[in-house]
């Protein structure tokens, strides 16, 4: 009879340990995607900077990328600043070469222009979407991608690939400076 409630109890411990080390897991990604979110809406607020007139939008990196986007797009890998839209394990950027299998984050951007039917105030509401594969894939029709940015941006949410993903989303606004 103690036998078997010390196996139930042995049994229970171990069931316990694996959702403690899976809800771990998942919290520290949720850390980390936080944090590459952050740095993106801090970088194209820094970025902003730049755009001082309508011309000048041509001196920014991302903003005049996404400024005619309409959906999600992927940001382009910048090698002079080393920061683009796949982030490893860490939270470190990865490079567009490395991307598989060291991408476990991936950035996506939409940017919509605030006040467009008043001619536009220099001004856009930027979202950021992180996403990162899950650990354990629910059942799913499509494959899994080998890496986060192994799938395009407006694939990402459909409904197809919804289960092979975790999403997080950031939203700001960056606006041009007046001089």
């Amino acid at each position: 009879m103690a036998m078997a409630v010390l196996a139930v109890g042995v049994i229970g411990i171990i069931a316990s340990e694996k959702v403690t080390v899976s809800s771990n897991l998942h919290a520290k990604n949720l850390a980390i995607a936080s944090h590459i979110g952050q740095a993106w809406l801090g970088v194209l607020d820094a970025e902003s900077s730049l755009w001082t007139s309508d011309a000048n939008i041509i001196n920014t990196t991302w903003i005049r990328e996404g400024s005619g986007e309409t959906s999600w797009f992927r940001p382009a890998y910048s090698d002079a600043l080393r920061f683009g839209p796949a982030f490893d394990a860490l939270g470190n950027a990865v490079r567009n070469e490395d991307q598989d299998p060291d991408a476990k984050f991936c950035v996506d951007l939409r940017f919509s222009e605030m006040n467009p039917s008043t001619g536009g105030t220099g001004m856009y509401r930027v979202e950021v979407r992180v996403i990162w594969l899950r650990e354990q894939v629910v059942a799913s029709s499509v494959a899994a991608p080998t890496h986060a940015c192994g799938i395009s941006a407006p694939l990402a949410a459909g409904a197809a690939q919804q289960p092979l993903f975790y999403f997080l989303f950031l939203s700001g606004a960056v606006r041009q400076v007046v001089p």
